[in-house]
């Protein structure tokens, strides 16, 4: 069954964290795919953490070259892929996972989260791997899951979250 806007919007309530999307133990190799596939079809702004509008392609080179750096000389950079006024910021954390950050102000109705359901479930079609939404650094606990091999795309209703948090 697919949720409505009204059992879900609370994921999107603004509580002054951001919401991450999470792919867990991925290769240098599904990195390529990733950068590729954005590139390809995403509006991208990439550059500098903090001021990323510096070119509208991700450097692929420069992106493996500093997921493999030892030295922690490199300069950080972050993507932001974007979709209508929505934002969705990628990181170059690790090698093992890819991680996403959205702000949850811009996701204000029914259409806005199918845009990043969406969204997800290209990247779990890419990668063939699970997506996962969750609340800021909270990684354990998924909120939105999309896992295109299985055909899902589940968001987790209030009702549903207070009992896994054992909340009356």
């Amino acid at each position: 069954m697919e949720n409505n806007w009204e059992e879900i919007n609370w994921i999107f309530e603004p509580d002054g964290t951001l919401r991450d999307i999470y792919v867990e133990n991925v290769t240098i190799e599904e990195w390529m795919i990733l950068i590729d596939f954005l590139n390809f079809n995403h509006v991208i702004r990439y550059g500098p953490t903090g001021e990323n509008q510096l070119t509208n392609i991700i450097d692929l080179e420069y992106s493996i070259q500093y997921l493999n750096d030892k030295t922690g000389l490199m300069e950080s950079k972050c993507a932001s892929i974007i979709i209508d006024s929505i934002i969705i910021n990628l990181h170059f954390f690790t090698i093992d996972q890819i991680e996403f950050d959205i702000d949850p102000r811009e996701i204000n109705s029914f259409e806005d989260y199918k845009k990043v359901a969406n969204f997800m479930n290209q990247i779990s079609e890419k990668l063939e791997k699970p997506v996962i939404l969750t609340g800021e650094n909270q990684i354990d606990f998924p909120l939105i899951q999309v896992d295109f091999s299985k055909k899902l795309i589940s968001a987790l209703t209030k009702k549903e979250a207070k009992k896994l948090w054992k909340i009356e």
